[in-house]
């Protein structure tokens, strides 16, 4: 995989960050966070080599076309906050050649923040594209009763078993939506296109992380101050409320603020996931040759619209049976349309 070694570097600083803060409350936050960093750059390495790479370049386009709007946005905007001019920008120009599909191009000031700042805007994506996706999530709830939101409160890492029960929460949140809503409908469809692409969007391509890891090593002097300034920031949320009166409310507002990067890295992780079969079965009906390969995803709706307007009506069918049925057809259709062979025997004999 292209990042894995930079994967690997995250799991070791978690690691060392965890026997590092061992008597601290804020111990379990931050190995998560690189966890959740390290996760989301393999998920995507997997999704992108494997996968997504394999569609033809019109298709591929129009998968990856508006996370990558929200991929180089969040660059933008996380290089406008931190001070830096930005020089260039393409938000999205899949005809530039060499893989690159956007870019934003900036110049820093002059100063010992050069460091952090290659880092905010290298990592931007990551949150950039977090939000956009639980912003539509939430939004979806509130237009649909019976869909809960998606919340920090929701955030639990007291040990392995709360961090895998709250990634279950928000893996349940984007299933409640293939049984709340309306799959034939085609906002909603397009809602849930969205989402998938914001969620091929959210981790920073291989220039970013070189990019941003390159920085450091070039100011290595400002590096350390980096370091040192980080460690002085955990003392003092940890030790705040001894030192001064009204101390508790910084380390309340920085275990919010991390609940909130957790749960964005949690939805973003979590979308991965279920965008890799998604992933694969757009690709395979994407191979399919000429207009047969809108029979699979036209005999999904068919049969969806057909079950949930008036099987339900007239029988005992959930939306969670026509949904798996309606899964099950296009399964089937698009095994018969990839694989004719297998169930059309032809006679070799002249």
């Amino acid at each position: 995989m292209k990042n894995i070694y930079i994967a690997i570097l995250f799991v070791a600083l978690a690691a060392a960050s965890w026997y590092a803060f061992e008597e601290f409350s804020i111990r379990n936050y931050i190995p998560l966070i690189l966890v959740l960093f390290s996760a989301q750059i393999l998920l995507n390495d997997v999704l992108e080599i494997h996968i997504v790479s394999r569609l033809k370049s019109k298709y591929f386009n129009l998968v990856i076309g508006p996370g990558t709007v929200v991929h180089e946005l969040s660059h933008a905007l996380a290089a406008k906050i931190t001070g830096c001019s930005i020089t260039r920008i393409s938000f999205f120009n899949p005809g530039q050649g060499g893989g690159i599909l956007g870019y934003v191009e900036y110049v820093q000031p002059a100063d010992r923040f050069q460091p952090l700042r290659s880092i905010i805007i290298g990592f931007a994506p990551f949150f950039g594209c977090g939000l956009f996706l639980a912003a539509i999530l939430n939004y979806l709830a509130l237009q649909h009763p019976g869909m809960d939101l998606v919340k920090p409160d929701i955030v639990e890492i007291g040990d392995v078993d709360a961090v895998i029960s709250t990634m279950n929460v928000i893996l349940t949140r984007f299933y409640d939506q293939l049984l709340y809503l309306d799959l034939s409908d085609p906002c909603i469809l397009l809602l849930l296109y969205l989402e998938f692409s914001f969620a091929l969007g959210s981790a920073p391509s291989t220039k970013d992380i070189s990019d941003a890891f390159s920085s450091l090593l070039r100011h290595k002097l400002e590096a350390l101050a980096l370091l040192l300034f980080l460690i002085s920031g955990i003392l003092l949320i940890e030790y705040g409320p001894q030192l001064m009166e009204h101390g508790d409310f910084i380390p309340g507002l920085a275990v919010v603020a991390l609940k909130w990067m957790i749960l964005v890295l949690m939805i973003s992780s979590s979308m991965l996931l279920v965008a890799i079969p998604l992933s694969y079965m757009i690709v395979e009906t994407a191979q399919i040759r000429g207009a047969f390969k809108i029979i699979p995803p036209a005999l999904f709706v068919l049969v969806y619209f057909l079950m949930t307007k008036y099987a339900v009506n007239y029988a005992e069918v959930s939306v969670e049976m026509a949904l798996l049925s309606s899964t099950v057809v296009f399964l089937v259709s698009l095994l018969i349309l990839r694989n004719p062979q297998l169930f059309i025997k032809t006679d070799q004999r002249y």
